[in-house]
């Protein structure tokens, strides 16, 4: 089993941030203030993701992902832990009101699933611009790994997140197309730094197109389709390099 113990810092750099920004969002006004607020989350989350950027000799940083079982196992526990607090605490609100429900499952199964389509298209252009190399060589440490990162964190933690509360405070107050349009742009604004800039920015017209794609499954269908694409896809990814 690889596991470097000095990924272990990155909790420490972000609790007390997470805790800070955690107060001042709770304690804002967010129907007299909602740009700002969104404005706050979206930093927070960014930050969140940033601080593992120091720790990229360890863990590797998105796509090149390293098989610390250790440290992803417990970055997924403190996604589900910090999205589940998030949304009692400072949305004051349920998981369900956010669009965790279990309406229309069918329905958002073949939506997320057909979503997948258009999404694998980008892979040959990924491989060509960027020379990733896709081995698919799968190891039970990558597996723990891709389930991690790709079904918890990008699954139920960015979607509820992004889709769930963004997208829903967005909702209230613009159009469902600039809604789409924002969500996206703010999810692709959060990985500045975080992905590399290999191949014309290639990995950013990934994400911006996946991120419209999730907005608009998410705005038509719901947040079940999202996470089923999301996760999905992450899943796959880190299987195959």
């Amino acid at each position: 089993m690889i596991s470097d113990l000095h990924a272990l810092f990155y909790f420490l750099m972000v609790m007390p941030i997470v805790v800070l920004i955690g107060l001042l969002l709770r304690w804002h006004d967010k129907d007299l203030h909602r740009i700002r607020y969104l404005l706050f989350l979206s930093g927070l989350l960014f930050v969140v993701r940033i601080c593992l950027i120091p720790f990229e000799g360890s863990i590797g940083v998105m796509p090149y992902l390293k098989d610390d079982v250790i440290f992803y196992s417990l970055l997924a526990l403190f996604g589900v832990l910090f999205t589940i607090l998030y949304v009692r605490w400072v949305e004051c609100t349920t998981l369900k009101e956010i669009g965790w429900e279990r309406r229309e499952l069918k329905k958002n199964f073949l939506y997320g699933m057909g979503a997948y389509i258009p999404l694998l298209g980008f892979i040959p252009l990924i491989v060509i611009l960027t020379g990733l190399e896709l081995s698919f060589a799968i190891t039970w440490e990558k597996l723990v790994l891709a389930v991690g990162f790709g079904l918890v964190l990008g699954g139920f933690y960015e979607e509820t997140m992004f889709r769930g509360i963004i997208q829903m405070h967005l909702r209230t107050s613009t159009s469902p197309q600039k809604t789409i349009f924002f969500t996206a742009f703010i999810f692709t604004a959060t990985h500045i730094g975080y992905l590399p800039f290999t191949g014309y920015g290639v990995f950013y017209v990934f994400v911006f197109a996946m991120g419209l794609l999730l907005s608009l499954l998410r705005e038509r269908v719901g947040l079940v389709a999202s996470t089923i694409l999301h996760g999905g896809i992450v899943f796959l990814f880190i299987l195959g390099i």
